[in-house]
């Protein structure tokens, strides 16, 4: 699963090395000031919408990889119906992120703080 940490003014989420290679993609690193939101879903699976491209998506089990819509896109980080962490970005190509982290809620509110201190 992958792991999600905030450390001072960035936010890093590490892949397993099974990640990796289901999403098409390393690790992600945002900087605090470019998270417009964060906050916790109820069931990640059903939170990503689009066409997968690239990626893997096995329907009721994961989702990882790059959803696109015509708003924009989603890097999906996601297994099980579980609780999820979607963070909205100001750049990039992937305006959402959604990891799925049992401790969605109390990143949420450690990202919300963080912002504040910023200046956001």
């Amino acid at each position: 699963m992958a792991t999600t940490t905030l450390e001072h003014d960035t936010l890093t989420i590490r892949l397993a090395p099974l990640e990796r290679l289901f999403a098409v993609r390393g690790d992600l690193t945002l900087p605090v000031r470019h998270i417009h939101s964060a906050e916790s879903v109820p069931d990640g699976l059903a939170a990503v919408t689009g066409l997968r491209a690239p990626g893997l998506g096995v329907p009721g089990w994961a989702k990882y990889g790059t959803w696109r819509r015509r708003d924009g896109g989603t890097v999906a980080l996601v297994r099980g119906r579980g609780p999820a962490l979607r963070i909205r970005s100001t750049t990039g190509r992937a305006r959402d992120v959604l990891v799925s982290t049992p401790h969605a809620a109390e990143l949420a509110a450690q990202i919300t703080a963080a912002r504040t201190a910023v200046g956001q």
